[in-house]
C-alpha cells in the first residue's frame, strides 16, 4: 500500500504544478470579468471624461447624445470581434496572442503588424501624456484651494502647473516599477472606486448648478456661430470645436488598445472571449450611461461657457472647498492607476526585446522560445534586464512628464488622440482580421456593411485629425515661446536618457 500511497501523493503534486501553469508554460491567470472591468473603467473612464462636458456644448444636445450612442455601439461591435482572435484559429482552444500586435501577427501578417504596434504604443504613449496633464491640473488645483483658504479670496494664487507635473512624474516613477499587469491589478480596483467617486462628486455639483435660475442650460445644437456670450463666434470656429469635440469623445471609448493585454490577465475556463463578451457589455453600457449623464449635466450647468476640463469650473465653489479637493485628489489616485494600466504594455514590449537581446547574448546557441516569458538563467542576464528595466521605465516616464509641459492644450491633444488612434485600433484591425479569421467572402452583405463601417469611420478620423491639428496651432500662437524650448529640451533629453544608459547597459 505503501508504493500506492506514494503514487498518489505523486499524482496530487503533479496536478499542482500542472495548476500553477497555464498551456502556455505561464503562471496560471486567475483573473475573471470583474477584474477585467476594473481594468477595462480604469483604462476608459479617464482624461476624456473630463472634456465630454465641453464637447457636448460644442455640438448640442441632440448630436452630442447621439454620436456618443454611435460609438459605443460600434466600440461594442468591433471590440467583440477583436476578443475572438485572442486565440487563433480556434478563439476558445488555439494558441494565445498575448498582445494586440501578435493577434494581428498571427492573423494578418507581420506588415500589418507593423502598423498596428505604431498605432497602439503611440496611442498609449499619448494617453500617458494626457494623464500626466490632467494629474497636474488637479494637483494645481488643490493647491490653489488651500492658498485661497490660507490667504483669502482676493489673493492671487495662480497655480504653475509645471511643478506640480513634476510632482505626478515622480510617483509614477515609483509605480512604473510594478512588473506587469496582473501586479498593477489592485491599483486598478483602487481606481476604479476612486472613478465612481469623483464622478458623483462632479454630477452632484453640477446638478445643482444646472439647477439654479438665469442661465442657460445649453441648445440642441451647441454653440451658436455668430455673437453671443459676448464672444463673436466664426463658421470656422464653429466647424473646428465640432471636430475636436467628436475627437475627444472617440478618445473617451479608446480602450481596445489594450484589451488584448487585459483578455491576458483573465483565467481560461471559460473561455477567454466569453468572459470578455460579457465584460465588455457590462462596461460599455456603464461607460456610455455615465458619459451621457457627466457630459449633459456639466453642459447644463454651464452651458455655451463650459470650460474644456470640468474640473477647473468647480473652483467656483469656495463654499464646499472640501468636496471639491477631495474630487481632485480621487482623481490624482485615479490617474496614478490609468498610467499604469495604460504603460504597462509599453513596459512589456520593450522588455520582452530585451529580453531576448540578453538571452541570445548569454546563450547565443539556444533557440528561443515564442512565448513572453524567457527563462534568464543567468545571473548576469537577470541583473542586465532588471537594470535595463529600472533605466527604460524611469526614463519614460521622465520624458512623458517633459512633452506634458511643452504641449498642455488638453482639448486638441485629445482630440487628436481620439482620431488618430481610434480608426485603425477599434475599427479597422478588429474588423481586418474578423473577415479573414472567419472567412467573410467579398461582396457579401456582411463583408459591404463591415466596408461601410470602415469607411465611415475613416472620413471622421480624418475629419477630427485636421481639426485638432488646427486647434493646437491656434493654442500655441496663445503661448510664449517657452513650450517651444521644452520640446527642443525634450528631444534633447530624449536622445541622452535613451542612448546614452542603454548604450552602456547592453555593451
Amino acid at each position: 500500500m505503501a508504493p500506492q500511497a506514494l503514487d498518489i501523493e505523486g499524482a496530487v503534486e503533479s496536478q499542482k504544478k500542472s495548476m500553477a501553469v497555464d498551456d502556455d508554460g505561464r503562471p496560471a491567470r486567475t483573473g475573471n470579468e470583474w477584474t477585467a472591468l476594473a481594468h477595462l473603467v480604469t483604462a476608459v473612464s479617464g482624461a476624456g471624461v473630463l472634456s465630454l462636458a465641453w464637447s457636448m456644448s460644442q455640438i448640442g444636445w441632440v448630436a452630442g447624445s447621439i454620436i456618443l450612442v454611435l460609438l459605443a455601439l460600434a466600440t461594442l461591435y468591433s471590440s467583440s470581434l477583436l476578443s475572438d482572435c485572442y486565440r487563433h484559429p480556434d478563439p476558445a482552444a488555439g494558441a494565445r496572442n498575448h498582445t494586440y500586435t501578435k493577434c494581428v501577427n498571427a492573423i494578418l501578417g507581420k506588415r500589418q503588424a507593423w502598423f498596428c504596434a505604431l498605432a497602439q504604443y503611440a496611442d498609449l504613449y499619448g494617453a500617458t501624456v494626457a494623464f500626466t496633464i490632467v494629474a497636474s491640473s488637479s494637483i494645481a488645483a488643490i493647491a490653489q484651494s488651500v492658498c485661497y483658504r490660507k490667504h483669502g479670496k482676493n489673493t492671487p494664487c495662480d497655480a504653475v502647473t509645471g511643478r506640480y507635473t513634476l510632482i505626478f512624474g515622480g510617483i509614477q516613477i515609483f509605480f512604473s516599477q510594478l512588473q506587469d499587469m496582473q501586479r498593477v491589478r489592485w491599483l486598478s480596483i483602487l481606481a476604479t472606486v476612486m472613478s465612481f467617486s469623483y464622478s458623483f462628486i462632479v454630477l452632484s455639483l453640477s446638478a445643482i448648478k444646472a439647477s439654479e435660475h438665469g442661465h442657460s442650460h445649453g441648445t440642441s445644437f451647441g454653440v451658436l456661430v455668430g455673437s453671443n456670450m459676448l464672444v463673436h463666434v466664426t463658421t470656422y470656429q464653429k466647424t473646428l470645436g465640432v471636430l475636436q469635440a467628436i475627437g475627444n469623445m472617440c478618445y473617451s471609448f479608446l480602450f481596445t488598445s489594450i484589451l488584448i493585454e487585459i483578455q491576458d490577465t483573465l483565467s481560461s475556463s471559460p473561455p477567454e472571449n466569453k468572459t470578455m463578451r460579457k465584460t465588455l457589455l457590462i462596461g460599455i453600457v456603464y461607460t456610455t450611461m455615465f458619459y451621457m449623464a457627466l457630459g449633459g449635466t456639466g453642459y447644463a450647468a454651464y452651458g455655451d461657457k463650459t470650460p474644456g476640463n470640468l474640473l477647473s469650473a468647480l473652483v467656483s465653489y469656495r463654499h464646499v472647498f472640501w468636496l471639491v479637493d477631495l474630487a481632485n485628489l480621487f482623481i490624482i489616485v485615479r490617474l496614478v492607476g490609468a498610467y499604469q494600466v495604460t504603460a504597462q504594455p509599453i513596459f512589456g514590449f520593450v522588455e520582452f526585446h530585451a529580453s531576448i537581446y540578453f538571452q541570445r547574448k548569454i546563450m547565443p546557441n539556444e533557440k528561443q522560445p515564442s512565448h513572453a516569458v524567457l527563462p534568464l538563467q543567468k545571473k548576469s542576464s537577470l541583473d542586465h534586464l532588471t537594470i535595463f528595466r529600472i533605466v527604460w521605465r524611469t526614463s519614460f516616464v521622465i520624458l512623458t512628464t517633459m512633452i506634458s509641459m511643452a504641449f498642455p492644450f488638453f482639448n486638441s491633444i485629445l482630440g487628436l488622440l481620439g482620431a488618430l488612434a481610434y480608426w485603425p485600433l477599434t475599427i479597422y484591425f478588429p474588423i481586418q482580421m474578423h473577415m479573414k479569421k472567419f472567412d467573410v467572402q467579398p461582396w457579401s452583405s456582411k463583408w459591404v456593411g463591415l466596408q461601410i463601417l470602415m469607411l465611415f469611420f475613416l472620413l471622421v478620423s480624418f475629419s477630427c485629425i485636421a481639426g485638432s491639428i488646427e486647434g493646437i496651432r491656434q493654442s500655441m500662437k496663445k503661448t510664449s515661446s517657452i513650450p517651444n524650448l521644452i520640446w527642443i529640451g525634450t528631444i534633447l533629453s530624449c536622445l541622452i536618457i535613451y542612448c546614452c544608459p542603454l548604450h552602456y547597459i547592453i555593451s
